[in-house]
């Protein structure tokens, strides 16, 4: 969806001649794109990990094992 808002507004461009109020939009828009994916990133590459090897972990110790 956000490749298609950034297609449809120019990547984040606003058009010549904007409001500031126009320019503050696209800016923030922008800036909430690059927010969501650091936010994806981190759950895709450090806390889904964890909360897998954590389970794992668990799983393991109520079966009677040692970890």
């Amino acid at each position: 969806m956000f490749k298609k808002i950034s297609t449809l507004s120019n990547n984040f461009t606003p058009p010549p001649g904007a409001c500031n109020t126009y320019r503050a939009f696209y800016a923030k828009l922008e800036e909430f794109e690059q927010d969501l994916h650091q936010h994806v990133h981190l759950e895709n590459n450090i806390l889904f990990p964890k909360a897998i090897a954590l389970g794992k972990e668990f799983s393991l110790r109520e079966a009677g094992k040692k970890v």
